[in-house]
């Protein structure tokens, strides 16, 4: 049993529209086999926003309502944020499936990131590549109000659609022009770095799935086409229940002007021969009105039935009805009413633009008309008119994708969703694989460093013993590796933490491989940047890079080159500043961000300049400064350990005092505060063993894979973690064997009782 956790922008009985209504199906289908859990909105202006009320409708199926009447136009909120963070932690879903965050907040994302839950993202608009989502003008005093918008523009969408929001003060308007456009920019960046956080999106029709790997660079294996899925226990045919002879058309939605339901009216009063206009939906205030006395100008007979009951649709709509009138003036993806009407055999007419031709073909199975013409839609209803029983045929036609003509079963739909998420949960905790591509390629010799120390006779050794000078991993490994880590779901792969691995002659194809399959790269590099300009190595790495590590082990060049031996360390900064100029323009077009973090090893000879480290990355633009205490391999280093006495833990805990306050002092020059990692006091016990209570951040998380192909549960050096045992090679033995072998499991159920875990740098507080 999966627990899922759905998350839409509102849910029937109060908001009842496509998106709402596909994700009731849904909940209550899934909830049949699996936990479900809904995170939706609710708007009560006596209570206080963002709370969060928990309501259970039945067995499986709980309800998560956060309170949002005011914030509802806003597209980030940090106390709802917040709130959905601590309820995550409490309730554990094992996957979270998105049906719209507009409403609610795009902050809920990074919290689901944060807490490792996979997410399925289902597209029922263009929200996230649109401000207001359909891609329709908001023209104030022009007689073309919500024309079709050629593509989302910062300045254009102030102008356009949200001038009014504007004073109205003449003076004012080059201000609040400028305002709303960094707004709208600002709100572009975040939805556009949606896409990287999303492990897989769906799209309801072929149309919409196109335009969001065109125009809003969706990777092609990241989203996939899966049309709705419909409970037709309640959908369908009835017997017809018409009140008059005459044709009626019918009109199923809400009373918007995005649904074009204006323009079904005029198109209908063109029309002299008798027939009737049933207008089905919830009435929508002034809006509703309008289009009353809009429709008491016509001849024929307009009726506004009101709000309908979903489980009673045959009987009460499509029964009464002899076509179903589908006029949107937006390019709809895929309209619930079309697949309803057809599963009732009732043909509809609709427009030849967007998802809406996709399940319509002209006089096969309805009706198509000119997009936005009401002089078009006015001769398809009057052909219909003329010809009933040629549309009693298009109608029995249904559904254009199946031998029946019956649409797609909420059963069957969402068993394919379980597929879906069992591809992301089977495995949802292995989030990295480590490769050594190339460990002994480096052109610098780090003091702490197992192989390249000027105090390491590793490659001396290897060379006695095996005859090889330097381990490379065969491409061909590189790619099999690749290949089942997108089987498994892995979120990152690091190529090479030992050696330099910009120096792996394949490295270019590693970033195409990582493109090809959907998995970032998370790169450790000594920030030499060989054999290319930094430029030219931002352009590869930032576009498919979570993070790049820079080996940084001191604030002066006296310190950096002490430890990292051959290093230029002015040289270096400006390689730092390079990179960081073109990885914030990349972000500010794409809104895809890579971080750039500061990677040092805890030493006495270079801690007394941690606070100055961390000034220095801030002052650089870096968002963070990560480390880890030493492994000191050779006895030349072991007395430059932080941990080696209690004197030396009292000194470690004042350089990371030190480091906070840096860390307050010193921002970065957006003004955000830099982060830190590891920098954490330590208590005196922890020269000898780590408190119990410290846990291994790589177990069921992280594997390494040498150049050779050994496969190793964790990053301790090698001659220390054969003492874990030996868990194959990826030539004879696959990721997933390793992962559900008894030895791996064994492992980390007791890890706390090996003697290197109990010892090990690495682990860390919950």
């Amino acid at each position: 049993m999966l627990h899922i956790l759905k998350i839409i922008h509102g849910y029937p009985l109060n908001y009842n529209a496509g998106s709402e209504v596909y994700s009731q199906s849904i909940c209550n289908e899934l909830s049949k086999q699996h936990k479900v859990s809904v995170f939706t909105r609710e708007e009560n202006p006596y209570m206080p926003c963002f709370t969060i009320r928990h309501q259970k409708e039945k067995e499986n199926l709980d309800f998560y309502f956060v309170n949002n009447p005011q914030g509802k136009d806003g597209y980030r909120h940090k106390e709802m944020d917040e709130n959905f963070a601590q309820l995550i932690k409490t309730i554990k879903p094992d996957i979270a499936h998105i049906g719209h965050v507009n409403h609610l907040s795009t902050g809920i994302i990074d919290e689901l990131n944060k807490q490792n839950i996979p997410i399925v993202y289902t597209l029922h608009d263009f929200w996230l590549m649109c401000p207001r989502g359909q891609f329709l003008t908001r023209s104030i005093g022009k007689e073309n109000n919500f024309q079709l918008c050629s593509g989302q523009q910062d300045q254009k969408c102030a102008n356009d659609c949200y001038k009014v929001y504007f004073s109205g003060r003449e003076e004012l308007y080059e201000i609040e022009n400028k305002s709303w456009s960094n707004w709208i920019n600002k709100r572009m960046v975040e939805t556009k770095a949606i896409v990287n956080k999303v492990d897989l999106f769906i799209a309801p029709s072929n149309y919409l799935r196109d335009r969001f790997v065109n125009e809003f660079n969706v990777p092609e294996n990241k989203i996939v086409y899966l049309d709705y899925g419909f409970p037709t226990e309640y959908l369908t045919q009835t017997e017809k229940k018409k009140e008059s002879a005459n044709f009626t058309f019918g009109y199923i939605g809400t009373h918007i002007p995005a649904k074009g339901i204006n323009q079904l009216i005029e198109a209908f009063s063109k029309i002299q021969e008798p027939a009737t206009l049933k207008i089905f939906g919830r009435h929508n205030g002034q809006s509703t009105n309008a289009l009353k006395l809009l429709a008491a100008k016509s001849k024929n007979k307009i009726e506004f039935e009101g709000e309908y009951v979903n489980h009673n649709l045959a009987n009460d709509v499509f029964s009464k009805v002899d076509c179903i009138v589908v006029p949107s003036i937006w390019a709809e993806n895929s309209p619930l009413v079309i697949h309803e009407a057809q599963a009732c055999k009732v043909p509809v007419i609709t427009a030849d633009y967007g998802g809406m031709k996709e399940y319509v073909k002209h006089n096969v199975n309805g009706l198509l008309f000119e997009h936005r013409n009401i002089d078009s839609m006015s001769e398809q209803m009057l052909y219909a008119i003329k010809n009933p029983e040629r549309m009693k045929m298009l109608g029995e036609k249904g559904y254009l994708y199946s031998e029946d003509g019956n649409v797609p079963n909420i059963i069957n739909h969402c068993e394919e969703l379980v597929e879906i998420y069992n591809r992301f949960t089977n495995n949802k905790t292995l989030w990295r694989i480590t490769i050594d591509t190339n460990p002994e390629d480096c052109n610098l010799n780090c003091i702490m460093c197992e192989e390249h120390s000027p105090y390491s006779d590793f490659i001396p050794n290897l060379y006695k013993e095996t005859g090889v000078k330097r381990r490379r991993m065969k491409f061909m490994t590189v790619e099999d590796i690749f290949e089942q880590a997108e089987k498994l779901g892995v979120k990152e792969i690091i190529p090479s933490t030992m050696g330099e691995p910009l120096l792996y002659k394949e490295f270019d194809k590693i970033f195409h491989l990582s493109e090809k399959k959907g998995i970032k790269i998370n790169l450790t590099t000594n920030g030499t940047f060989p054999k290319k300009s930094v430029l030219d190595w931002a352009k590869l790495i930032v576009p498919n890079t979570t993070d790049i590590k820079i080996s940084w082990n001191g604030a002066t060049e006296q310190t950096s080159q002490e430890i990292m031996r051959g290093i230029d360390f002015n040289k270096a900064i400006e390689n730092v500043k390079e990179f960081i100029r073109y990885r914030d323009e990349y972000f500010i077009t794409t809104g895809y961000f890579c971080r750039v973090t500061f990677q040092l090893t805890f030493m006495q000879n270079n801690m007394h300049e941690l606070a100055a480290i961390v000034k220095l990355a801030a002052s650089l633009g870096v968002d963070r400064v990560k480390g880890h205490q030493l492994w000191a391999h050779f006895d030349e280093i072991k007395d430059l350990s932080m941990k080696i006495s209690k004197q030396s833990i009292s000194h470690w805990n004042k350089y990371v005092s030190e480091a906070l306050e840096a860390q307050e002092k010193y921002r970065k020059p957006n003004g955000e505060k830099i982060i830190l990692e590891n920098i954490i006091p330590l208590n005196e016990n922890e020269t000898t063993e780590v408190p119990e209570e410290y846990i291994c951040p790589f177990l069921n998380k992280e594997l390494w894979i040498s150049a050779t192909g050994k496969i190793s549960p964790c990053c301790a050096p090698d001659n220390l973690r054969k003492s874990l045992g030996d868990f194959g090679n990826i030539e004879t033995k696959s990721i997933e064997e390793v992962l559900k072998s008894p030895q791996y499991i064994d492992l980390v159920n007791n890890y706390k009782t090996k003697q290197l875990c109990k010892t090990c740098n690495m682990r860390k507080p919950k």
